[in-house]
């Protein structure tokens, strides 16, 4: 069974952004594995922590499917929230069969790496104008690349502690650059944002008087340096990014234009305000929201341009528009439980565990940014993407609490 996880934790990451839907290889991998459980039944020895993970899943997809059956949306929107569902026997597997650390620390990588490439080779050899790897859109892309790349780069105190440490290094650095290449070239905002944020984290924990651990707090200092080397130079990808998000704000202050990116965004947002505040506790559900938009926009009171968009573009604003204020604050536990949980361990952890614990705070400390320019939970490779590594992720840390 260590075999079995251990292949399929590797896959999920190795193969998220190279192959149309390869993160689901992994996945349905686990979650098959998940039914020796029923047979087995080995100990478990849950803890509080445990069951407060468990919880949170459980509450999301409670919540998140009462609120559709209650609205009568179509029964495809029950495909997001049963992801959270899924997770949790697969959480349960890896508890009691831990992958190998190196499958994971691999997957990250090789996966960044991987996506990067063929980003590049849209941009380079197709002349994609914004490549999309095999995700969905550009803007999954660049999130899920960026988050493999930061990911990676939490593994170099573990990769210190192996036998061939220096070929381990150069692996997960090249997967962090990797990552953030790949978000450079699908053009994704929004993305951006992390970087800042994940510099802080690494040179806060890395930082602490401990030369053997400059390190990764030289590489967050690289990236920083790299992003604004990336933003002057000639035909820079990220500038000409930049001076569009500019230049659209300036339209939509001085004209209300929503024809462009950031003005249509700011239209849902105002428009999802709209309507929330005609059902604040339960909201419109994704039916109620389409309709509303459309008399909205018949009364002259919204633009037509938005009409198609079947989501707020935010996470919190389609939270609150579709499931109200239960549903917005089912999603901050969803996102910021398990952060707290991850903080915790970080802030306790032992030599072996703290990658896991740091891994674990950037994956929730990067969803939350995406969810500020784009509706992150709405599409599969986002929601995967989000409570699968978390169930891999807890119970490495775990088992290297236990071994310490």
């Amino acid at each position: 069974m260590l075999g079995l996880t251990s292949v399929c934790v590797f896959l999920f990451s190795a193969l998220a952004l190279t192959i149309s839907s390869g993160y689901s290889f992994g996945a349905v991998g686990l979650l098959l594995a998940s039914i020796y459980l029923l047979w087995k039944r080995p100990r478990l020895d849950l803890q509080r922590r445990d069951y407060l993970l468990i919880a949170t899943l459980l509450l999301y997809f409670s919540v998140y499917a009462a609120n559709m059956l209650y609205h009568g949306d179509p029964m495809r929107e029950f495909d997001m929230p049963v992801r959270a569902l899924l997770a949790v026997p697969v959480l349960l597997l890896l508890l009691a069969y831990p992958p190998r650390a190196a499958a994971w620390w691999s997957g990250v990588a090789v996966g960044a790496i991987a996506g990067a490439a063929l980003g590049l080779w849209q941009l380079l050899i197709l002349h994609v104008d914004r490549p999309d790897g095999s995700a969905s859109n550009a803007i999954h892309y660049g999130n899920v690349s960026i988050l493999l790349g930061m990911l990676s780069l939490c593994g170099l105190a573990w990769a210190r502690q192996q036998r061939h440490t220096l070929a381990w290094t150069m692996l997960l650095i090249a997967g962090g650059m990797a990552g953030v290449i790949g978000s450079i070239v699908s053009g994704s905002r929004g993305g951006w944002l992390v970087l800042p944020v994940c510099v802080c984290l690494f040179a806060s924990q890395y930082i602490k008087g401990r030369r053997k651990h400059l390190l990764p707090a030289i590489l967050a200092a690289f990236i920083a340096i790299a992003a604004v080397v990336a933003y002057a130079l000639p035909e820079s990808l990220v500038r000409e990014r930049v001076e569009v998000a500019v230049d659209d704000v300036q339209k939509f202050n001085q004209t209300d234009n929503v024809t462009t990116s950031i003005g249509q965004r700011i239209e849902m947002w105002r428009t999802a305000l709209i309507l929330s505040r005609e059902h604040i506790w339960i909201g419109l559900g994704r039916t109620g929201y389409l309709a509303g938009k459309k008399i909205l926009a018949d009364e002259g009171k919204m633009d037509r341009a938005i009409l198609e968009h079947t989501n707020a573009h935010n996470d919190y604003f389609d939270a609150l528009v579709k499931r109200g204020l239960t549903g917005l604050a089912t999603l901050l536990a969803f996102f910021f439980l398990p952060l707290s949980l991850f903080a915790r361990a970080l802030r306790n952890s032992n030599s072996n565990s703290r990658p896991y614990a740091l891994a674990g705070v950037v994956l929730y400390s990067c969803y939350p940014i995406f969810g500020l320019t784009t509706s992150s939970l709405t599409l599969n490779i986002g929601i995967i993407m989000l409570v699968f590594p978390m169930v891999i992720l807890w119970p490495l840390l775990r088992q290297h609490e236990r071994a310490a």
